[in-house]
C-alpha cells in the first residue's frame, strides 16, 4: 500500500482492500467496521516480529516495537491537522472520556453539559462525578426534531460550566454538530470543549484547530476501520495547562540520555527521585506496556485514509449518504436524519413504521438478506441506521433499496386487500 507520502489512492479503487465486503452489503460502520488488508497485514507482521527477537537484545527489540507504535500518532496528527505532541493513544473512546473526566480539575460548584441524543458512555463519567459530589450537575442540551443547534447548548451553559461534552456526529441519527460555533460558545463562557469523534473521524474532515477543540477522542473500531482496541486522544496544547495528569507511567518521561537500554544498565540509577513529565498529550496515556498490535493496526488504517485524502473520503461518504437519503425519501419511508447539508454525515436513519415491532421485523429481514444495518434509539429519536463509508459502492445501496422497495410494495398490496 502507498505510504502517506505516495500519490493519492482513488477512493473508488480501495474496495478490494476490504475482503469482508464479499457476499454482503455492509452498511454498519457506525456499529463496528471492517479492517482493511493493510491493517491486518501490519498486525501479522508485528506478531511475526514479536515471535522472534531479531534485534541484538530484547531491550532494542522493545525500542523497535515502540517505533512501530508511533506511526499511529504521526498519522493521527496528520489526519486531525494537529502536532504529534498533541496526540496520545488510548484503548477506546470510553478510555479517552474517562481520562478527560479525571484530568479536568473540577470544583464542586461546576456543571457539565451534554446533549440528550448522546450514546450512554458520553454521559457516564460525568454522571458518576456528580454522584460523588465532584461536580454539582450534569445539564442537558435538548434536541429539536433530531437537531442540536448551538442555541440548545447556549440555553444551559453558564459561568459554572466547566466542560461541554458532545459527539461531533450523533450516533442515532447522524446529526453533525457545528463544532466551530460550539467552540466559540465554549471560549465565551470559559468551558472546555470535549468531543467524542468516533462517528466522524475517518469519514469526514475534522480540523481541530478550526473548531478550537480542547480534547477529542475517537476509538479506532468504527470509521477508522481498525477494530483492535486502540484509538486517538487529542489534547490541545493550549488546554494542557488547565488539565491535571492522572496517571504516571515511565514511558511518558522524556527519554534519558543514551536511551532506556543505557539507563537500565547504569548502576547509579535509583527509583526514588523526582520525576518530571513533559507537557503534551502523551502524559495522559497510561505509559506502560500498551496494546502494540492495536496501535500498529490503527497506524496502517490511518495511513490508508491519509493516502486517499480525507477530502476525497468525505466527498464519497456524503455522496453515498445523500443517495441513500434521496432514494429512501422517494420510496416513502420516514426519514429520521435531518436533510440540511451542514448537518449530514455518513449515517442515515429511517423508519418503515411508527410501530417498533415492525421496524424490528424489517431489520431482521435486512439481516437475513445479508444487508448489515442496525436499529438504534435514544430520547425517542432513532430507527434503522444505515452507515455509508468510503469502501461502499452503488451495489450496496441497490441491495438496500431493493429490500425497502419490496417492503413498500408488499405494504401497498396489504392496504389494498384490507379495503
Amino acid at each position: 500500500m502507498p505510504t502517506s507520502d505516495s500519490r493519492r489512492l482513488d477512493v473508488c479503487e480501495v474496495r478490494g482492500l476490504f475482503p469482508g465486503l464479499e457476499g454482503r452489503a455492509f452498511l454498519d460502520t457506525a456499529c463496528v467496521s471492517l479492517a482493511p488488508r493493510p491493517a491486518v497485514d501490519a498486525v501479522g507482521e508485528f506478531l511475526s516480529m514479536a515471535s522472534a527477537c531479531d534485534e541484538r537484545d530484547a531491550s532494542l527489540h522493545h525500542v523497535a516495537m515502540d517505533r512501530l507504535r508511533a506511526r499511529a500518532v504521526e498519522e493521527g496528527a496528520r489526519l486531525l491537522g494537529a502536532s504529534a505532541e498533541e496526540i496520545a493513544l488510548v484503548e477506546s473512546t470510553t478510555h479517552g472520556l474517562n481520562i478527560a473526566a479525571q484530568a479536568i480539575p473540577f470544583r464542586p460548584s461546576d456543571n457539565v453539559v451534554i446533549a440528550d441524543l448522546e450514546f450512554l458512555q458520553v454521559a457516564i463519567p460525568w454522571v458518576k462525578l456528580q454522584e460523588r459530589g465532584a461536580i454539582a450537575e450534569v445539564r442537558t442540551a435538548r434536541n429539536v426534531d433530531g437537531a442540536l443547534a448551538v442555541e440548545a447548548f447556549a440555553e444551559v451553559v453558564d459561568a459554572d460550566t466547566a466542560a461541554v461534552v458532545v459527539s461531533s456526529v450523533q450516533w442515532v441519527n447522524g446529526y453533525r454538530v457545528d463544532l466551530e460555533a460550539l467552540g466559540k460558545l465554549c471560549r465565551e463562557c470559559g468551558a472546555l470543549l470535549v468531543v467524542d469523534a468516533i462517528q466522524e473521524l475517518g469519514a469526514l474532515n475534522l480540523d481541530v484547530r478550526e473548531a478550537e477543540i480542547d480534547l477529542l477522542v475517537a476509538g479506532g473500531h468504527k470509521w477508522l476501520n481498525s477494530p483492535f482496541g486502540c484509538g486517538l486522544l487529542y489534547v490541545n496544547r493550549r488546554a494542557t495547562s488547565r488539565l491535571e495528569q492522572a496517571s504516571w507511567g515511565y514511558l511518558g518521561l522524556a527519554e534519558p540520555e543514551g536511551g532506556w537500554p543505557h539507563y537500565f544498565a547504569t548502576p547509579s540509577t535509583t527509583p526514588v527521585r523526582a520525576y518530571d513529565f513533559p507537557d503534551g498529550a502523551k502524559s495522559f496515556e497510561i505509559n506502560g506496556t500498551a496494546n502494540y498490535p492495536g496501535a500498529v493496526a490503527l497506524g496502517a488504517s490511518l495511513a490508508l485514509v491519509n493516502a486517499i485524502g480525507i477530502d476525497q473520503v468525505e466527498a464519497r461518504v456524503l455522496g453515498l449518504a445523500r443517495a441513500v437519503h434521496d432514494e429512501l425519501d422517494r420510496l416513502g419511508v420516514r426519514l429520521v436524519s435531518r436533510s440540511e447539508e451542514g448537518a449530514r454525515s455518513g449515517i442515515t436513519t429511517f423508519e418503515v413504521s411508527d410501530d417498533l415491532a415492525e421496524n424490528e421485523a424489517f431489520l431482521e429481514r435486512l439481516l437475513d438478506e445479508r444487508i448489515y444495518v442496525s436499529l438504534r434509539y435514544t430520547s425517542g429519536v432513532g430507527g434503522i441506521r444505515v452507515s455509508t463509508h468510503y469502501f461502499n459502492d452503488e451495489s450496496d445501496l441497490d441491495a438496500l433499496f431493493g429490500a425497502v422497495g419490496r417492503f413498500a410494495r408488499q405494504r401497498l398490496v396489504g392496504v389494498a386487500r384490507n379495503r
